[in-house]
């Protein structure tokens, strides 16, 4: 089934074509009248109640006007018809995307139409749900993309999706239903509570019972919110953009919210003042892309709480540019300073693609708001009012697309980048435990299965696709007649098996190979390079016998103990 998806595409038809939300959302931004294609595309289904497309557009149309009960009837029309949407952008010679998406309003799924509207790329929907069976109808693709974001909603079918894409073998980003599934907001606080760099606060998913009981003051604060106080935070499950959330000060506000909302299940947490020294409340967009951030925007605002259209940006010069600088210094500032929680925040959620929104604090932390994949990024603010976001979005949309390419590019099997030791093809991980068996088999010439039927050899217990012990590499080498050794140093003239921290995986490490000229990451993170390793490297693996001239260098200059030597013990 899903070998079959990445066949060659050259002339595949384009299935149920759709303007979509990045040309109907950009004629809105741009204040165009859009009711000369509302009236073409309610004319269409019309005359053919089976154009599945045309009700797909009035549904984007209906969601951009704010006419969310009207939107889901038409999506569910389309739907009931079709799960395959294509998009056209540009002159579409480049590759064919595939993006798994959720039915649901514009904050369900990764704005990915957005991220690829300057592309060249054509953009093939294929929506899913709790129910979708198998993915046999799924069109004819190069890279695949999972935009399904975490909610309320989408958690049944990222579950779903867990079980769906079991197995799959062609390139895809955000490959991750799980992790999708953490990025609640307790389940972010609680995965980042240890960042000593990061302040993700403590927050709770809470009932409207329990919350009565807060209000009535049957229970005061402390006892569900550990070591905190008003004012706090709270907002019902599920909800973004501000809706429903507010700072309540005291049991009296708290009551005065259950009036007004019935929602079933809320979020508390402790408000946090990050206002600067002016007095001013900053928010940070950040998009990450392979562990790279990149900056989407910055709002600022009198009120505490922070939304870029409320802040009016628009109409304030002043405001306009302290982003603008903020944008134009990013690489050589911003990111920086935030270097070490940038790298946490990677390594924690272990995602190709994720955003967040978030501020600095006084003490120089991160205030981290919100982690996901479903964040609103785009370029459709006026090019005169932000003549300065142009280029700083180009760059963060070149990312976007690069890294899809480089999925497809690694993967595919007339990949060019060989190992220049060997001169054999590039190995890559086929499982999330498995890089060291690829490292190995990189190092030693020698094939993936190789390693696998000798490591069994070695040792009965060994689980397929790893994690491999060192234990078990070295007897796997010292099969092959070759003698590691492990230290904190190397040669870099010689090939190596490198030990790094790693990037997407905390409290983990993970294995990539120098091959004498280049460092070959067989896992799919675009971050290791000779940085990262002086930074974060743990082992260094090489042969004996290529490391003769630094054994003698070491025993030339170290103060000798008796029991000294320079011979390495088979």
């Amino acid at each position: 089934m899903f070998k079959k998806a990445m066949e060659p595409v050259a002339g595949a038809e384009m299935e149920n074509l759709i303007l979509g939300k990045a040309a109907i959302v950009r004629a809105l931004y741009e204040g165009k009248d859009i009711s000369p294609v509302w009236d073409k595309l309610m004319a269409r289904v019309s005359a053919d109640l089976g154009d599945a497309s045309a009700f797909l557009d009035l549904a984007i149309i209906l969601q951009a006007i704010g006419q969310q009960d009207k939107a889901a009837i038409a999506q569910k029309a389309a739907l009931d018809i079709s799960r395959n949407y294509s998009i056209k952008n540009r002159n579409s010679a480049g590759f064919r995307i595939l993006a798994f998406v959720a039915p649901g309003d514009f904050m369900a799924n990764t704005p990915i139409e957005f991220l690829l509207e300057s592309s060249n790329f054509d953009l093939l929907l294929h929506f899913v749900d709790a129910d979708t069976e198998n993915l046999e109808d799924i069109p004819h693709h190069d890279v695949a993309f999972v935009a399904v974001g975490e909610s309320a909603a989408n958690a049944p079918i990222l579950n779903n999706l867990k079980r769906l894409l079991n197995g799959w073998v062609g390139p895809i980003l955000n490959n991750a239903p799980d992790r999708i599934l953490g990025l609640t907001r307790d389940g972010v606080a609680k995965l980042l509570e240890d960042e000593s760099c990061i302040l993700s606060p403590t927050t709770i998913s809470i009932s409207r019972e329990t919350l009565k009981t807060l209000a009535s003051e049957e229970s005061n604060i402390s006892s569900v919110l550990p070591k905190s106080s008003y004012p706090i935070i709270v907002r019902p499950v599920g909800t973004h953009a501000g809706i429903g959330m507010e700072r309540i000060a005291g049991a009296a506000e708290l009551s005065q919210y259950l009036k007004k909302r019935a929602e079933i299940h809320y979020y508390i947490a402790p408000f946090i003042d990050y206002r600067g020294v002016d007095g001013r409340f900053r928010k940070h967009r950040i998009a990450f892309i392979n562990g790279v951030a990149f900056p989407s925007h910055l709002a600022i605002s009198d009120h505490w709480m922070v939304h870029y259209l409320s802040a009016s940006m628009s109409i304030h010069e002043d405001r306009r540019a302290e982003e603008a600088a903020w944008m134009a210094n990013f690489d050589r500032d911003f990111a920086v300073r935030h270097a070490r929680a940038f790298d946490a925040l990677h390594r924690h959620l272990g995602l190709d693609y994720f955003a967040i929104d978030c501020a600095e604090l006084p003490d120089g932390r991160l205030l981290l708001f919100e982690a996901d994949v479903a964040m609103i990024v785009h370029a459709m603010d006026s090019e005169i009012t932000f003549p300065y976001k142009k280029l700083a979005m180009a760059k963060l949309f070149s990312a976007f697309e690069g890294a899809l390419r480089k999925r497809v590019e690694r993967r595919s099997s007339n990949a060019l980048l060989k190992c220049a030791h060997t001169g054999k093809s590039v190995i890559y991980q086929r499982t999330d435990d498995d890089c060291l068996i690829c490292v190995l088999a990189m190092f030693a010439g020698r094939t993936y299965e190789e390693v696998e039927e000798v490591a069994r050899g070695c040792d009965a217990s060994y689980p397929s696709g790893g994690p491999m012990s060192h234990s078990i590499m070295r007897g796997v080498a010292n099969r092959w007649g070759l003698v590691l050794l492990s230290s904190i140093y190397m040669l870099w003239e010689r090939p190596a098996i490198i030990g790094v921290v790693s990037a997407t995986i905390t409290n983990a490490g993970h294995a990539v190979l120098w091959d004498g000229e280049k460092i070959i990451d067989p896992g799919d993170c675009g971050r290791i390079d000779r940085a990262y390793i002086d930074r974060w490297g743990l082992e260094f693996t090489q042969r004996a016998m290529d490391l003769t001239p630094l054994i003698q260098h070491e025993a030339q200059i170290t103060y000798r103990a008796p029991a000294t030597s320079t011979l390495e013990p088979l």
